[in-house]
């Protein structure tokens, strides 16, 4: 964490309280929407990732997006500790099932592992927009069961459907394993941001 101490349109000077200041480049600076960009004025507190202990030029590269990458992977870790359940979106599918995103960490939930009623919901479809589409944006409880950053896949967590909530069988939490969805009654998966 650090704190802004000059912006221009082309960087951003950021005190971590080394030697010198970090610099957020012009290229990062261009990935922000207009909103973040606002939000960034001197004196404000931010959260940062130290890419390059020293560049070309002596300057310590700091990046934005890696540290909020970072700090998904973290609050993902944190959530596979402490087994607390998490509360998400469904925010997509593939043809094994959901992604549920913690942060820009992706989850995934196999559809075998989807409560009884959420299989009879979906049965009505053949391909994975029938079965899964209308579940996008639907609100879900998933348990993180496996965060590993090595593997393209990340198992983490199992969830209950927020609308389900009535039913004995959706108490628990839906668990995820695959590369695209969080939620899903027995495992979860995370991925890198896509």
């Amino acid at each position: 964490e650090g704190v802004i101490a000059h912006v221009t349109p082309s960087e951003i000077l950021v005190d971590i309280g080394a030697k010198s200041e970090g610099v957020i480049s012009a290229r990062e600076l261009e990935r922000l929407d207009q909103k973040t960009r606002q939000t960034l004025v001197v004196g404000e507190k931010v959260l940062v990732y130290v890419v390059q202990p020293e560049d070309e030029n002596g300057n310590i590269v700091l990046s934005l997006d890696r540290a909020r990458e970072e700090k998904d992977w973290r609050d993902a870790e944190a959530l596979l500790s402490s087994q607390q359940a998490y509360e998400g979106q469904i925010a997509g599918f593939n043809k094994g099932g959901l992604i549920v995103r913690v942060g820009n960490v992706r989850g995934f939930v196999p559809a075998s592992q989807f409560s009884l009623s959420r299989r009879r919901v979906s049965a009505d479809g053949t391909t994975p927009e029938q079965k899964w589409g209308r579940m996008v944006g639907e609100a879900v409880h998933v348990k993180v069961i496996e965060v590993d950053r090595a593997k393209p896949r990340r198992s983490a967590c199992s969830a209950r459907s927020k609308r389900a909530t009535s039913s004995p069988a959706a108490s628990s939490a839906w668990p995820i394993s695959a590369s695209s969805s969080i939620w899903a009654e027995p495992t979860a998966s995370f991925t890198s941001p896509s």
